[in-house]
């Protein structure tokens, strides 16, 4: 296969938005995800006729650089303001919370639309030949470039690069190996009726086991049928990480049920294996710029969305440095 100016490995915010800018100074750029979709936890999923964000809810902006994409995803009708104000916002007038027209896909999918993305490519190698990156994936296809941007959570991609036997960490390997994530837990369910919850339709729990119930009806992307999204907090998620469906769901269902006016009608769960990094990289990447290396993602940027589109952007101005 020919070989690409960049390879980036993952195709969420921070490697979707590294390509973008990669591409809009004529790089050529590929990507692998081994998963069907994009977005990693930017995920939207279908059930019963409703569709459900049951990863992230929102993300808020405060850097000029995305809002300037924001910018464009609101004039092309990609996303919309769902609410400004939380009890906890330290500005009065709150912070524009976006969300997708149909839901949190929605970005991930519009950029995607001008990049080359190869999905259900899961990484299993790579190595250097020469002065170029070699990574071969569970298909048994190998695909070549200059220059390796990984973006999947760092315990992954420590693993990956572990193998190679190559030194890329530049004797930083412990601290990035030191870098946490939390577990998260989300309990997606059909609703009988309106579910109760007020306006506009997602509050934060602080009770445990939960964090979160959002109405993605009133939220707009389930207009015909009420679909719920209930996520636990770190230590039920952490506690019933193997339990199974049948047990974890009912509990974080009974937790919910004071807040809702409306039976369920069914229900399934999903697992995040690395939601919130519970101590982020200081940087926003880390380059190894003799390997032609850089290592992005929420691991560098933090928790919230514009952290990972940021890393994003600040390694692909990283890579553009040794690609001169």
């Amino acid at each position: 296969m020919q070989a690409t100016d960049v390879l980036i490995i993952g195709a969420g915010i921070s490697g979707l938005i590294c390509a973008t800018e990669l591409r809009k100074v004529d790089k050529s750029v590929r990507i692998l995800d081994k998963g069907r979709g994009l977005g990693g936890r930017r995920a939207t999923r279908r059930m019963a006729g409703g569709r459900l964000d049951h990863g992230a809810q929102y993300f808020t902006v405060r850097d000029p650089r995305l809002q300037a994409y924001a910018d464009d995803w609101l004039a092309a009708g990609i996303i919309k303001e769902w609410f400004r104000h939380l009890p906890e916002d330290s500005n009065p007038d709150g912070y524009s919370r976006y969300c997708g027209i149909n839901g949190m896909t929605d970005v991930p999918k519009h950029l995607a639309k001008e990049l080359d993305v190869c999905n259900s490519q899961q990484v299993i190698e790579l190595s250097r030949d020469a002065d170029r990156w070699i990574a071969r994936t569970a298909s048994g296809d190998s695909f070549y470039s200059k220059h390796l941007v990984i973006t999947s959570p760092l315990p992954q991609t420590m693993n990956l690069l572990d193998a190679t036997g190559l030194s890329y960490a530049k004797g930083a390997s412990d601290a990035l190996r030191a870098v946490r994530y939390e577990r998260g837990l989300a309990t997606l369910a059909i609703l009988d009726g309106a579910s109760g919850l007020p306006e506009p339709g997602g509050i934060k729990i602080h009770e445990t086991p939960l964090t979160w119930i959002a109405d993605n009806q009133q939220k707009g992307i389930s207009p015909d049928v009420c679909a719920i999204t209930i996520h636990a907090d770190t230590d039920f998620a952490e506690a019933h990480w193997d339990s199974p469906n049948e047990v974890r769901g009912p509990l974080m269902l009974d937790a919910a049920a004071p807040h809702l006016s409306a039976n369920v009608l069914e229900y399934d769960c999903h697992r995040w294996g690395f939601t919130t990094p519970t101590n982020p990289w200081p940087d926003p990447y880390f380059q190894n710029a003799g390997l032609q290396l850089t290592l992005a993602g929420d691991s560098f940027g933090g928790a919230r969305v514009e952290g990972a589109a940021l890393s994003g952007i600040e390694a692909a101005a990283a890579v553009l440095l040794g690609l001169v």
